[in-house]
């Protein structure tokens, strides 16, 4: 995997490795960059734990040391330090110089939440592991549930990780935490923390690889057909600022 290419701003005004692709949709480039958030264009953002004693903070990649290093700095430019990406949210960070880049690969406008119940299979502990089900027709990017991506924002104590696709509109998920789960309807997403990144590409830690962009829309190459052969691939959704 090439080196991450770093987005920086000349003295005389010029961005510098601004975007790798010229290929836009809805005039935002595909891939990215690193660099200071501050600059005029979006960046990869990161969020990282310096010392185990301080709180998470959120930044830029400087540059890349390895596979999964990166030299990165705060939004304040105070807290350098080399770090490693961990299958982590940000709120689980604990260990020193750890890090996660959150990637966001749909939306979900209405995800209902239920108990188990006696459950199925491996999966029976209703304290431990929940259903969300969604219409088809509520999902704003890829659709299909990956095993081991994340979903967020369904009044969940904890990160919820996907362990079971049951249907194409149903998951089970595992509670970060063992709690009682109420039913319920919310907006939800479904994320993993990136296992590698580069300006094109983005891995979660199945190894599954994404193209992938720094701002909205999503999109999973169904509103580009007969375009070139980029439009085939799925596009996620990397944080940025």
């Amino acid at each position: 995997m090439a080196k991450l290419k770093i987005h920086h701003t000349t003295p005389s005004g010029a961005n510098v490795d601004a975007y790798v692709s010229p290929i836009e949709i809805n005039s935002t480039h595909i891939g990215g960059t690193g660099g200071n958030n501050g600059q005029p264009v979006e960046t990869i953002r990161i969020r990282y734990l310096r010392e185990t004693t301080s709180a998470v903070d959120t930044g830029y990649i400087i540059t890349q040391k390895g596979t999964k290093q990166f030299r990165v700095n705060n939004t304040s430019n105070a807290n350098s330090t080399v770090v490693s990406l961990v299958n982590l949210q940000s709120g689980e960070l604990t260990a020193a110089n750890t890090a996660t880049i959150l990637v966001n690969v749909a939306e979900i406008s209405g995800a209902n939440l239920a108990n188990i119940g006696t459950g199925s299979g491996d999966y029976t502990d209703n304290q431990d592991y929940a259903y969300v089900t969604w219409a088809a027709a509520n999902v704003t990017g890829y659709s299909t549930a990956v095993a081991g991506h994340q979903v967020t924002g369904t009044g969940l104590t904890g990160n919820a990780t996907i362990v079971a696709r049951n249907s194409s509109t149903n998951v089970t998920v595992a509670l970060g935490t063992t709690q009682d789960v109420s039913a319920g309807q919310s907006s939800a997403k479904f994320t993993f923390a990136a296992k590698r990144i580069s300006n094109k590409y983005v891995n979660d830690w199945q190894d599954n690889k994404w193209r992938y962009f720094l701002t909205d829309p999503y999109g999973d190459g169904t509103a580009q057909t007969g375009g070139p052969g980029w439009a085939a691939n799925t596009l996620v959704q990397v944080d940025s600022a």
